[in-house]
């Protein structure tokens, strides 16, 4: 029997799965992050990080903030529900090999502006090995979508943006 793509891939060995420096100096140089929402002190791409993500501070409402999400595998509802509520604009990232679980149809989609699915699989630091067994996606609210990467970006709803 063969093993089907379950939804079970969000363990905690991932959790600590860092951003790749490459693909972070691309998406900061266009959209200047000032807040990294899941990092620890140790691997923030920002120079605002939150250990705890429930304690974003409010401010992050303001328009001004743009934030970054690469949320710990084992508890990405909750970080994608968090993220949505309290973030004006923003993008995160999120494994996109089964757009059919719950966290995509209730989640992420009705929230976000747009997903990008990059040509190639990402290689996350923090992981041993070549690459990851599944697909990536980016995704943002009131934010254009990427430029200068491979790949293919899926609108879904437009807060007014200009490219």
């Amino acid at each position: 029997m063969t093993k089907g793509n379950d939804g079970t891939g969000n363990i905690t060995e991932r959790d600590n799965w860092e951003t790749p420096k490459k693909l972070w100096n691309k998406l900061d140089n266009q959209y200047k992050f000032n807040f990294d929402c899941c990092a620890s002190e140790n691997n923030s791409k920002c120079e605002e990080w939150s250990e705890e993500f429930d304690i974003l501070p409010k401010v992050l409402f303001d328009f001004k903030y743009i934030c970054w999400m690469n949320p710990p595998f084992s508890l990405a509802r909750e970080m994608f529900e968090h993220f949505f509520k309290v973030v004006s604009k923003g993008v995160a990232i999120y494994r996109c090999d089964n757009l059919e679980t719950s966290l995509w149809q209730e989640v992420i989609f009705p929230n976000c502006d747009w997903v990008f699915i990059p040509k190639r699989r990402i290689s996350y630091e923090g992981k041993e090995g070549k690459g990851s067994r599944f697909p990536s996606a980016l995704i943002g609210i009131r934010v254009p979508p990427p430029k200068g990467l491979d790949g293919f970006t899926l609108t879904l709803k437009v807060h007014g943006l200009s490219n």
